[in-house]
């Protein structure tokens, strides 16, 4: 059997690095002179999920926290995530790593660090280089959404290059830039071709977005066709813009045939990857399918009760009103049913 190899890589944040989600409180410092690092002194490697392992994923997780003052490490978040479990696995790892603090004029202080969690499996090629452009995007894109002028400028500039390296998602990214003009000037004709550039890539969010421009005639000359064609390219490739997009005209008959199995398969593939909407829009399409079984209803609260633990209120108006509707056996095999119907990753 393969086995997976683990790597652990920490890195201090130095002035110019990424910089945290919110303002440094005044006791988190970075490293410079005067500050020892923190040594770690008790490291968990984290396990492959078995979803991971099924599927032969490698690739890198990267965390940015702080060890605090007592050698623990605090306020973990996720910079360039991964999938397929491998996330929570890397992350209940760290949380259960201890340092020697860090230390100015022999007192511990606390610091940022970046964390990253490689995984690896023996004996299997792995392209460095991509894996490298992933990481370097993912952490530039969450920069963007910080309240920090100084990291959004690196971000864009991270993002600029990588898009000059041909990296379909640095392209569609700084694509999107350029047409609301944030961050960068604006151009939308060099966002457009971008935008383009990246589709032709077959990078599913620009096909969606290409899709969507075509099929409604913005920013695009109008072409139902050739935006279906491009709307179902990026469904096939994951993304769930497009297969929500593609379930709600589909359902309501909207420019496209009413056809509620099609638009039933394309809310099923974003509702299993978690999109809440999604979830309660299927939900909706089950109680109201003509002819509906009594799997059907079940199945329908558990989406909704999945939709409604995010936060989606219209979702739990939904199931509280079916719920009356259902034995307690059938609440019971809805409940036991919502935990097996979202993808683990």
């Amino acid at each position: 059997m393969i086995g997976p190899v683990l790597a652990v890589a920490l890195a201090w944040l130095l002035l110019g690095q990424a910089s945290p989600s919110d303002q440094p409180l005044p006791e988190v410092v970075r490293i410079g002179p005067g500050i020892t690092p923190p040594r770690v002194t008790y490291k968990v490697d984290p396990q492959y999920s078995p979803e991971a392992r099924d599927a032969h994923i490698q690739g890198t997780v990267v965390f940015e926290l702080v060890v605090d003052q007592h050698g623990r490490p605090t306020r973990i978040s996720m910079l360039s995530p991964l999938g397929y479990g491998l996330d929570e696995r890397a992350l209940a790892a760290i949380e259960k790593w201890t340092f020697i603090p860090a230390s100015r004029d022999g007192k511990p202080v606390s610091v940022w660090a970046t964390i990253e969690v490689n995984f690896r499996f023996q004996n299997v090629r792995f392209d460095s280089k991509a894996e490298h452009r992933r990481t370097q995007f993912n952490i530039a894109a969450t920069h963007l959404n910080r309240q920090d002028p100084k990291a959004a400028e690196r971000a864009v500039k991270t993002i600029q290059d990588l898009a000059r390296q041909k990296f379909p998602p640095a392209m569609y990214a700084l694509g999107k830039l350029e047409g609301s003009g944030e961050f960068v000037k604006r151009d939308p004709v060099d966002g457009l071709a971008l935008i383009t550039k990246a589709a032709e890539k077959n990078y599913g969010p620009a096909l969606y977005e290409l899709g969507a421009m075509y099929y409604e005639g913005s920013q695009a000359p109008r072409d139902s066709e050739k935006g279906l064609k491009l709307l179902r390219d990026a469904s096939v490739l994951g993304s769930t813009e497009a297969q929500f997009f593609l379930g709600t005209h589909y359902a309501i008959g909207d420019g496209v045939p009413r056809e509620l199995d099609r638009a039933e398969r394309y809310f099923r593939l974003c509702a299993a990857a978690g999109v809440a909407k999604c979830q309660f829009q299927l939900a909706k399409l089950l109680i109201d399918l003509p002819g509906r079984e009594e799997r059907h209803l079940i199945q329908a609260v558990a989406w909704a009760l999945l939709a409604a633990e995010q936060g989606l209120a219209d979702a739990r108006q939904l199931a509280d009103a079916e719920r009356p509707r259902l034995t307690e056996a059938q609440v019971a095999r809805a409940i036991k049913l919502k935990a097996q119907l979202v993808h683990k990753q």
